[in-house]
């Protein structure tokens, strides 16, 4: 745990960065507060003259001005948040937080706080109360006034965020971040087979979870690391996202040569399993499509009766789906030399992904042509795109179930743009033409 908040931290370093702008704010605040000159400025003008006092209340003043500014600028926030919150999903919330353009101007404030406040602890010790020339406050003057310019531009693209388009394309972004990026970055590293199967005796030891929360991540170049160390064979029985009680069955582990597993051995195999109190975003690609699904729920629902923006978060989720197939398919079995499988984690496939991303939408849409047309090229998509004869089958099955929504509708004018759709991706389908990817017109006619 200690080591993926370590990764964590180095992966997205706004901490470290907010520390480093403190750090040269005390280190310049108490330098300038011992300076008396007023030459070799600049741009910055005449050094402010007064005494240790009179500088001592006017950083004071530009403090106090700075943080009043700062409150009512993180309060105008809260709405875009609600917002958010209220009109498309609450999962939307951490992160929203996580990438709201107020984060960048943080670090300024605490330059510029960090040097005012360096400085009135070092006037505060200068016994020399006489009137000089003291660029300190010229300065701090110069440092609030970026700062302030810079929240000023950066609050005004927060309110991008109230756009529909802006919050999906983020999600979209980090469910791509945690494709490509994480894991299959990480599998790419690892001799996998999805076809070796792990088979595991009755008397196997059960693997227990250290603490209650998430499963975040599986480390598994640590874990097949460790199991090839102590020769023992590990199967994890849950997928990421998954929620775990402590104490709680995660897995089963076996000797090679038979015989009971060490606690020790078994303590250290549960340590490669990082639980976390709150799904990550980052790391659990399933949270993320389940965050495009909330939204188009909610705009399908009798409260909002937004069909478009449903259609706009299929869209996304479409996208999402073709980056999905690039994950390797099925369970993440590691090998050993001899073909045998060493390590075996539970992983959803891409038909569990389809299921997920679909049901909800099918359910609440219902039978509006705008929603059932997307979902027609989800199935496209994932048609086209998957490797697994059982993934292809479900894309089959998804356009069935599109085209038993709207049979024997009393309107069929109402669906004729929907089943010209419908019989493009049969058509792609059955492989009676070389269809590409690209969405279909409603005047589309076979050659």
């Amino acid at each position: 745990m200690v080591t993926y908040r370590l990764r964590k931290l180095l992966r997205e370093p706004y901490w470290l960065l907010l520390s480093g702008m403190v750090a040269v704010g005390v280190v310049l605040g108490t330098a300038l507060a011992r300076v008396e000159t007023d030459s070799g400025w600049g741009l910055l003008g005449h050094a402010w003259p007064g005494d240790v006092d009179d500088m001592r209340g006017a950083l004071g003043t530009l403090l106090g001005f700075q943080i009043t500014v700062l409150t009512l600028v993180v309060s105008l926030n809260a709405p875009v948040i609600q917002s958010a919150a209220n009109q498309y999903s609450t999962r939307l919330v951490p992160i929203y937080l996580k990438s709201a353009p107020l984060r960048r101007a943080l670090p300024f404030f605490a330059l510029s706080s960090s040097f005012i406040l360096a400085a009135v602890r070092e006037l505060g010790i200068i016994e020399d109360h006489g009137v000089r020339p003291r660029p300190v406050l010229s300065v701090a003057i110069v440092l609030v006034l970026v700062a302030l310019c810079l929240l000023i531009v950066f609050l005004v693209r927060t309110f991008r965020f109230l756009r529909v388009e802006r919050v999906l394309k983020l999600v979209q972004h980090l469910i791509v971040s945690a494709t490509e990026r994480r894991i299959q970055a990480r599998l790419k590293r690892l001799p996998l087979d999805p076809a070796a199967t792990l088979r595991l005796p009755a008397d196997a030891t059960s693997l227990l979870a250290s603490t209650s929360g998430y499963l975040a991540e599986v480390n598994l170049q640590a874990l097949t690391r460790l199991a090839r160390k102590w020769g023992v064979r590990v199967r994890i029985g849950i997928t990421l996202g998954e929620y775990i009680d402590q104490e709680a069955v995660v897995g089963w582990v076996v000797a090679d040569r038979g015989g009971p597993v060490a606690a020790s051995v078994l303590h250290a195999l549960a340590g490669t399993l990082i639980i976390t109190s709150a799904r990550d975003p980052d790391c659990d690609p399933s949270f993320g499509l389940r965050t495009l699904v909330d939204v188009a729920n909610r705009a399908l629902s009798s409260s909002s009766n937004d069909a478009y923006t449903a259609r706009q978060a299929l869209h996304q989720i479409r996208s999402v789906m073709r980056r999905l197939a690039a994950l390797p398919q099925g369970d993440w079995n590691v090998i050993d030399p001899d073909g045998s499988a060493r390590v075996s984690v539970v992983a959803l496939r891409l038909r569990d992904y389809l299921f997920l991303a679909v049901d909800g939408p099918l359910h609440y849409a219902g039978g509006d042509p705008e929603v059932l047309e997307e979902v027609l090229q989800i199935a496209l998509t994932v048609g086209l795109v998957a490797r697994d004869a059982e993934d292809r089958a479900a894309a089959h099955a998804l356009l069935a179930r599109v085209l038993a929504e709207v049979q024997g509708s009393p309107e069929p004018d109402r669906f004729h743009r929907l089943l010209t759709q419908a019989e493009r991706v049969r058509a792609s389908f059955q492989g009676e033409r070389r269809a590409s990817v690209e969405r279909g017109r409603a005047d589309w006619l076979p050659d």
